[in-house]
């Protein structure tokens, strides 16, 4: 389930208050609290949980390290099902 962060959010109301009590309960900076609230919240919920499945490379970089790590885990998987030659006993 998504959630999005509004003005109405209690999530972001509770993270303001344990910010502005974590910074010394200071006056004026009422603003400040809510937003930055409002931003680890938004980070938090932009972190994929384990329900989002696999994430997909962004570029052909990881693409190819990705590829790479796969090819591996194949031969890796190969290698413990092959018997040993007499050359190799």
């Amino acid at each position: 389930m998504e959630h999005h962060t509004g003005p109405d959010d209690p999530r972001v109301r509770e993270r303001a208050h344990a910010i502005w009590e974590r910074e010394g309960r200071p006056e004026g900076r009422h603003i400040a609290h809510w937003q930055q609230a409002t931003r680890e919240i938004a980070e938090e919920d932009a972190v994929p949980g384990p329900e989002a499945g696999l994430q997909t490379p962004d570029s052909a970089s990881e693409r190819a390290l990705h590829e790479a790590a796969e090819h591996l885990r194949g031969v890796d998987s190969h290698s413990h099902h092959r018997q040993s030659s007499p050359a190799e006993g």
